[in-house]
């Protein structure tokens, strides 16, 4: 399959694109200039850290060394937007509030809002979403976060779990972006 340019908004939503060898799905809700995308693929492995916090986890710290940086090197600084994540838990606590980075995972929310659209690119293997199980007060020692199951099934895991890692980012939709044809 050959691979051509486009201005990436006008890859349709639900079909994919190329960013710094990432393949990307594109996804409704962007605003303002802006398109939402999650990696098609798992971009790593990891488990989630020492707490269900996203903001605190070996995961974000790992996409902001090890992912971020070739993304931004492909398309520049200012073409990655910073973005809000929430962080409520599943039972509705907001004990961890929300989280703004250039970076992120899918939350349940995301997820169940556009659940048709993953399920044509959902792997082979299970996958972290941003929303924990629970936290205090409900909890004092909640180690579980959301994950999605190879079937497409949530579930909730241990933060020690070896998941995959599908990031989300939102890009400025007039890059120009590698798309198949």
């Amino acid at each position: 399959m050959s691979k051509t340019m486009k201005v990436l908004e006008t890859v349709e939503i639900g079909k994919t694109f190329e960013v710094g060898g990432v393949e990307f799905i594109k996804f409704p809700g962007g605003v303002d200039g802006q398109t939402i995308a999650v990696a098609k693929d798992i971009a790593f492995r990891s488990t989630f850290g020492n707490n269900n916090n996203l903001a605190e986890s070996d995961i974000l710290k790992k996409l902001n060394k090890d992912f971020l940086p070739g993304i931004i090197a492909a398309v520049g600084e200012d073409n990655v937007c910073e973005f809000e994540t929430d962080l409520t838990t599943l039972d509705g606590l907001k004990t961890y509030g929300t989280m703004k980075s250039k970076v992120s995972l899918p939350t349940l929310d995301f997820y169940r809002e556009n659940v048709e659209i993953f399920d044509e690119y959902n792997p082979d293997t299970w996958w972290w979403l941003a929303t924990p199980f629970s936290a205090e007060p409900h909890y004092k020692d909640c180690w579980w976060v959301e994950c999605v199951a190879p079937s497409g099934g949530i579930c909730d895991r241990d933060c020690i779990s070896d998941r995959g890692v599908r990031p989300r980012l939102i890009f400025v939709s007039d890059i120009s972006v590698s798309c198949g044809e």
